[in-house]
C-alpha cells in the first residue's frame, strides 16, 4: 500500500517525495507551470505530458475548468472528469486488488467559483504493452495450438477483469484495449486512464453495455480474433456455458451499441480529416 503525505498543500507519495524535491516539482504551482517533457495531449482544458527525471519516466495530467464548466459541474447529476476522480479512482482500484497507474502526486486549486485546476502525477508503467499492441504483435493468424491457447488463457484473464470491475460496482466508461495494459512477465493486467471511470453500488445495464462495446470496438479492427474467441469471453464474463435468453438479448445490445460507436468514430475520423485538408 502507498503512503501519502501532505506537502506544500499536495497529497505526495511518501516514496517519491525526495526525488521531486531534488528536481524543483515538489509544489503545486512548479507542476502547474510545468512546460518540459513531451506533451501527449494538449487543449484549453486538459494536458497530459511526458516528463523524465533521470532515468524515471512520470505523467503529468493537468485540468483547468473555466467558471462556466465548474458550474456546471456542481449539478449533482453531472459526474465530475477530472485529475480528483482520476486520483480517487487509483487508490480505489488498489484498495480492492486491481493493478493501476502509480499515483505520485495530487494537487487541486479552487478560484472562488471562477475555477478549478488540478492535477496528477503518476510513474510509467515499465515493461507494460497495451493490449492493442500485445494482441496483434503475439497472435496473428496463423496459430499453432500452443498459442491458441495461450491467446484464450488471455481472453479470459481480460473476461475476468471485466467481470470483476462490475460486481464491483466499477464502470469505465473508456474500456478499450488501449486502457488496458499487460506486464507479461508477471502476468499482470494494469487499468489506465481512469478519470472516468465511476463507482456505484450496482452497475446499471447501460453502463455494462457500455463498457462491453468499447472492448468490442476495440478488438473489432486488430485482425487477430474470432467469433469463437468473443463467444469465449462473452461465456467467461456472464459465467454461463449456455446463451441463455437474457444473455442473448445483452449481447444483441453490446453488438448494436458496437455498431454505434464505430459509427461515431468514423464521423469523428472524417471530421478531422476534413479539418486538416482546410
Amino acid at each position: 500500500m502507498h503512503t501519502f503525505i501532505r506537502h506544500n498543500n499536495m497529497l505526495i507519495n511518501k516514496d517519491y517525495l525526495d526525488l521531486l524535491k531534488d528536481n524543483g516539482l515538489d509544489t503545486f504551482q512548479a507542476l502547474r507551470d510545468f512546460n518540459g517533457g513531451y506533451f501527449l495531449k494538449k487543449n484549453k482544458f486538459r494536458s497530459v505530458a511526458r516528463i523524465e527525471l533521470g532515468d524515471r519516466v512520470f505523467y503529468l495530467k493537468r485540468h483547468f475548468w473555466p467558471w462556466r464548466e465548474r458550474l456546471r459541474s456542481v449539478n449533482p447529476l453531472m459526474r465530475k472528469e477530472d485529475a480528483k476522480n482520476e486520483w480517487d479512482n487509483m487508490l480505489l482500484l488498489n484498495s480492492l486488488g486491481f493493478n493501476t497507474m502509480t499515483p505520485v502526486a495530487f494537487g487541486e486549486k479552487k478560484k472562488f467559483a471562477l475555477s478549478y485546476f488540478s492535477l496528477t502525477l503518476t510513474e510509467n508503467l515499465y515493461e507494460a504493452e497495451k493490449l492493442e499492441v500485445f494482441f496483434p504483435r503475439h497472435f496473428k493468424p496463423s496459430l499453432d495450438h500452443e498459442k491458441i491457447n495461450e491467446k484464450r488463457a488471455y481472453i479470459k484473464k481480460l473476461a475476468v477483469l471485466a467481470r470483476d470491475l462490475h460486481n464491483n460496482g466499477l464502470n469505465h466508461q473508456d474500456f478499450y484495449l488501449g486502457h488496458v495494459l499487460i506486464r507479461q512477465e508477471e502476468d499482470k493486467f494494469f487499468i489506465i486512464d481512469v478519470q472516468r471511470m465511476h463507482k456505484n453500488r450496482t452497475i446499471s445495464l447501460h453502463d455494462k453495455i457500455k463498457d462491453l462495446a468499447q472492448l468490442a470496438y476495440s478488438a473489432a479492427g486488430l485482425g487477430v480474433f474470432t467469433k469463437t474467441d468473443l463467444l469465449r469471453f462473452f461465456h467467461v464474463y456472464t459465467g454461463s456455458d449456455k446463451l441463455t435468453p437474457d444473455n442473448k438479448k445483452l449481447a444483441r445490445n453490446i453488438m448494436l451499441k458496437t455498431r454505434k460507436i464505430s459509427k461515431h468514430d468514423a464521423k469523428l475520423q472524417l471530421r478531422k480529416k476534413r479539418s486538416r485538408g482546410n
